[in-house]
């Protein structure tokens, strides 16, 4: 007998199924089995029974696909244990093997056309590629699909003689059935049928009793095999649905469809379906007519009990009018008799969301979850399911703000479920990264990416410290990308082993200017060198698993190699033991799959075997645990709780677009019980509505989170949109969507009435800005107090002691900075980003950097630098020409210099001794020469000044500042300053110590750059200085120091007239122009 129970209440079913268990007397050590479509659905069941009768132990929950298998092969008198050959990550390992011949065939060219597009056409492949890997996947997993939902176009295949006529798809078919040791299950079930119907069939090999619960969809071939074991054993059937009568698809109908019964709820059904079962059901539509059949196969009796509820009589009454919830629930049992919709003011029974972006989203379901946990004292976390489309996207979305509970006061327990491996930081997506830098181009970004993975760093000793310096060591070194020289194309230089060889060779030789064994030169930093060993050793065996992995090999030594690398990188797995033994159940289950199997796999084959093999126990765990659940769509969706949020429903992944191949015979003609996934993303938020009791929330994100460009609901959203604004009037549909604003700050979301916010941090920023307060201070040192008089340093109380050499040249250089340093702040001071690409040539700034190493002193000597040489092994210089081009580029500037030097008399280098340091000083003739790089600059004035002045202290003598020309192509004496007698050189350093130790205390008030250029000019050229300062301030206002100083949007004529700007610019520049020789 084959019993159907229809209810739109999954309580009703469950308590009725715990009936039925105590009616039908089991014995105590009997175990009872009930079908169920999802591990959570389990979880729930189990906890209703175990409420109704006091305990829920030695029941079962198998899912159908694997249950209906066995019970076939009981059927059949085949092994009980016996893996199916035609299920798709098995079939796709023969399928490999005959693909080569197939493609042989004529019928086949659309196949070889693909390949050879993809491939190149003439390339013969030593190793599996991964597009031969794909379209073996995709092969296999149609006719895996044919097993279901073909089995009669399979037979016709198996009777009809092969023929290149009629296609690849038959030819193939054949090869598989020679080759395969069992027919597809589909073929089973209609010899079982066969069976059952000649009544060959002993009841004693089968269960007394077939149960499932909660199924939202079979195949046809599995209901067909239902409704034959109904003739032999009991079959109760536990569905939910929202109706008694699913659009009129029995009795009278099925009389009107006639031979057309079997046809998919297509057209004109529709147009005549009412309201949202057209929009949102035709999956259960064509389920229950599956169901109800049309006879061939019923071999038993069939009976039918409904238990529909009435959600509007069960609404309470002292809550007044029912909610809009449940009207819309009333509408489903019997949307002929169900009374027009009414939506109260202050209903939030079920309310729709429009947020600005992924952030705001999850912020605004998680406060608008807290209210109604506040309001409400008989919810509770366990009571609220959270359902999205994109669990990885949210994830860490969710971890950041679902965590907070400084923000919102309270500790939300929640639970993200559904998240795959290969996306949670762990060993999985350690391993896999390690794959995905030997199939793909190896970067300092990837061996970053990898080195950060907690797990790695876990069960390697390293902490994540250790991690960011070896990045920044590595980037220091100079890796850029790529492993050795074959895969950066026969030139080593910026490659992990050349990196690696530079390491070692700092450990045992000095670093000499073109010292460089093999194209590698030493490096050395402050570093441990036991530190550094370490970093070694890790890398040079992650080298050697690259290399290992990009060697083609077979499905077994395959399996060998991973399991020894797991063992060597991450051994017990400790924290990751559970990850650790995935992965060894899934390398095992591939071995056993692929046995047979003699090709040798490329690295980008394995990587999309082991994520599919990875991801198949995502959904299994984490459901069910007494806290708030977060979960993607399938595994919750029927399950009934007070609240229901669907979050995340854009329209670019809601419903899933259709993914199937042009060849699936599934798309070539739909036949009724086809799998769609848009339509059962749809049941989704039928299955939603049902199942929610108080409230139901359907979010998305209304704009572009980087455009903020308007965006639509999911098309079904915007169908139940419409359609409620249909039957609901003008003022009912206020406030049933929500528009938050994008700026979490905004008063809207602190309303007292409906406030949107629940998060304190928020709420005090927001009073705090509502709040009358005094003008607020710009930066750190505005607005500008310095003195525009200079008080003796001699009449001080508490005299300071003075500058050294380099404090006092360090705060000519940036007085801003160094007035911040004085308060402990150091701004600017970040990560430099991690540079993945080989430089094509130098830029300014590193040619300036080059050409000023030792600049004064290989000048004074004559001596021309072969960089080329000095630069050996480094990787500094572009490869190739480009090395040759930046020589000459460094020596045109180089000689310039030297030109200039010359003009003034013979050069030599001298040694002086400036507070107790000896400082080797550069002279030409009788003059002191400071040399620039580059173009003139306030460094380079204030360098030469300060030597001038600390030089005229000992001996009167002139200075000159050399730099490039900024009239013609090379160098010019830009300033030359006449000897100082000894007390004006002293006279003039007590005066810098007493603006510098000021500076110390407050910020001085001119920008170097710009307030040296603003002089400058106006000294070459009078009236051109306040536009330079405007101009070069638009730069140099970027500097952090600067914008922590003055801020980030100050002008520049601001500053100008900022008190002690004139003052200031007068006290450090008048001095050094009137000692200029005339």
């Amino acid at each position: 007998m084959l019993t159907l129970y229809r209810s739109n209440r999954a309580e009703f079913l469950a308590q009725l199924l715990a009936q039925q268990l105590i009616d039908q007397q089991p014995g105590p050590l009997e175990t009872l089995e009930v079908m169920v479509n999802t591990w959570p659905t389990s979880r729930w069941l189990g906890e209703q029974l175990a409420v109704a009768n006091g305990i829920s132990s030695l029941v079962r929950f198998p899912f159908p696909g694997s249950r209906f298998r066995e019970l076939v092969r009981q059927v059949l008198e085949l092994p009980a244990k016996e893996a199916d050959p035609w299920r798709a990550n098995h079939l796709v390992w023969p399928v490999l093997e005959l693909l080569p011949d197939l493609l042989e065939q004529p019928a086949a060219l659309p196949l070889q056309r693909w390949l050879d597009g993809r491939e190149g056409g003439g390339h013969h492949h030593q190793a599996l590629s991964r597009d031969r890997w794909q379209l073996a996947r995709v092969i296999a997993d149609a006719f895996d699909d044919y097993a279901l939902y073909r089995a009669d176009q399979l037979a016709q295949w198996s009777s009809s003689p092969q023929s290149a006529e009629s296609g690849w798809q038959p030819l193939l078919w054949h090869r598989l059935e020679d080759r395969l040791p069992r027919a597809p299950f589909g073929l089973q079930v209609r010899e079982a049928i066969d069976r059952l119907r000649r009544g060959v069939v002993s009841a004693d090999s089968l269960p007394e009793r077939l149960r499932l619960f909660g199924i939202s969809a079979l195949a046809p071939v599995q209901v067909e095999l239902i409704q034959a074991l109904s003739g032999v054993l009991d079959v109760e059937v536990y569905l939910l649905t929202p109706c008694p009568d699913l659009w009129q698809r029995c009795g009278s109908r099925r009389e009107l469809l006639q031979e057309a019964w079997l046809e998919p709820p297509d057209g004109h059904w529709l147009e005549a379906a009412p309201r949202l079962e057209a929009s949102f059901g035709r999956m259960g539509a064509e389920f229950q007519q599956l169901l109800e059949g049309s006879g061939d196969v019923q071999l038993g009796e069939r009976r039918e009990g409904d238990l529909f509820a009435s959600p509007v009589q069960m609404a309470e009454p002292s809550l007044g009018s029912p909610s809009l919830l449940e009207q819309l629930q009333e509408q489903l049992v019997d949307p002929h008799q169900a009374v027009g919709l009414n939506r109260l003011a202050d209903d939030q029974s079920l309310l729709f969301q429009a947020a600005p972006g992924p952030w705001r989203e999850v912020q605004l379901v998680r406060d608008r979850i807290l209210q109604w946990l506040a309001a409400d004292p008989d919810l509770a976390p366990r009571d609220v399911l959270v359902m999205t489309p994109q669990v990885d996207r949210y994830a860490p979305l969710l971890n950041s703000l679902f965590n907070d509970s400084d923000a919102i006061g309270v500790d939300l327990p929640w639970r993200l479920t559904d998240r795959s491996q290969q996306s949670s930081p762990g060993l999985s997506m350690a391993m896999l990264n390690l794959l995905e830098l030997a199939a793909g181009r190896l970067t300092a970004t990837g061996l970053e990416q990898w080195l950060a993975n907690p797990a790695l760093q876990d069960l390697q000793g390293l902490s994540s410290d250790d991690c960011v310096l070896m990045t920044r060591v590595l980037q220091r070194t100079g890796f850029r990308w790529g492993l050795d020289a074959t895969e950066r194309g026969g030139d080593e230089t910026h490659g992990l082993r050349w990196c690696l060889d530079r390491w070692l060779l700092g450990l045992v030789l000095p670093v000499n200017e073109g010292l460089a064994l093999d194209g590698a030169a030493p490096f050395q930093w402050e570093l441990d060198p036991e530190r550094l060993v370490r970093w070694w050793t890790l890398l040079d065996r992650m080298v050697w698993m690259i290399e290992q992995f990009r060697r083609p090999r077979t499905c077994a030594a395959w399996v060998t190699l991973l399991q020894s690398v797991l063992q060597e990188l991450f051994g017990d797995g400790r924290t990751w033991s559970g990850e650790l033994q995935t992965w060894t159940a899934a390398l095992e289950d591939w071995r056993l799959r692929a046995i047979d199997c003699a090709l040798e796999l490329d690295i980008a084959v394995v990587l999309e075997v082991l994520n599919e093999a990875l991801s198949v126990d995502s959904g299994r765990f984490g459901h069910r645990t007494g806290s708030l659940t977060i979960s993607a769509l399938e595994p919750m969706r029927a399950i009934p709780h007070k609240v229901i949020v669907l979050m995340g429903l854009d329209g670019a992944v809601f419903p899933r677009p259709n993914q199937r191949p042009g060849f699936h015979l599934l798309e070539q003609q739909r036949r009724l019980g086809d799998p769609r996934g848009s339509d059962q993303d749809r049941y989704v938020l039928l299955e939603a509505l049902m199942s929610a009791r108080r409230h139901l929330l359907i979010s998305w994100c209304g704009r572009n989170e980087r455009t903020g460009e308007a965006q639509p609901p999911a098309a079904p959203v915007e169908q139940w949109l419409a359609q409620l604004n249909q039957e609901l009037s003008t003022s009912s549909l206020d406030g049933l969507v929500l528009t938050p604003a994008a700026n979490p700050l905004a008063r809207s979301n602190f309303d007292m009435e409906a406030p949107l916010s629940c998060d304190r941090r928020q709420l005090e920023a927001r009073r705090w800005l509502d709040r009358s307060r005094p003008e607020p201070q710009q930066a750190l040192a505005w607005p500008l107090v310095w003195p525009s008089t200079h008080a003796d340093p001699s009449t001080r109380s508490n005299p300071e002691e003075p500058l050294v050499f380099e404090e006092l040249l360090r705060w000519m250089h940036q007085p801003q900075a160094a007035w911040l340093r004085s308060r402990g702040l150091r701004p600017g001071e970040g990560i430099d980003a991690v540079e993945d690409l080989d430089p094509l040539e130098l830029n300014a700034l590193e040619r300036y950097q080059l050409l000023d190493q030792n600049l004064e002193q290989l000048l004074a000597a004559g001596t021309l630098p072969d960089w080329r040489s000095l630069l050996a092994g480094q990787g500094v210089l572009p490869a190739g020409a480009g090395a040759a081009l930046e020589q000459q580029e460094l020596a045109d500037r180089w000689q310039r210099l030297r030109r200039q030097l010359d003009s003034l008399g013979s050069c030599r280098c001298e040694s002086v001794s400036i507070e107790g340091v000896l400082r080797p000083l550069v002279f030409a003739g009788e003059t002191q020469v400071v040399v620039q790089a580059g173009m003139l600059s306030a460094a380079g004035v204030m360098r030469g000044w300060l030597h001038h002045l600390y030089l005229c202290r000992l001996t009167p003598t002139p200075t000159a500042v050399i730099a490039r020309s900024t009239r013609a192509i090379g160098a010019e004496i830009h300033l030359h300053w006449s000897a100082l007698p000894t007390d004006q050189a002293d006279q003039q350093l007590a005066t810098l110590q007493e603006l510098a130790q000021q500076g110390m205390h407050q910020c001085w008030p001119v920008p170097p750059k710009s307030g040296w250029q603003m002089v400058w000019h106006e000294q070459r050229k009078p009236g051109t200085g306040l536009d330079r300062f405007r101009t070069c301030w638009q730069d140099e206002r970027l500097s952090p120091a600067l914008q922590l100083c003055f801020g980030a949007e100050l002008d520049a004529d601001a500053l100008l007239q900022a008190p002690g700007f004139e003052a200031a610019c007068t006290a450090l520049y008048q001095p050094l122009f009137r000692a200029r020789r005339s």
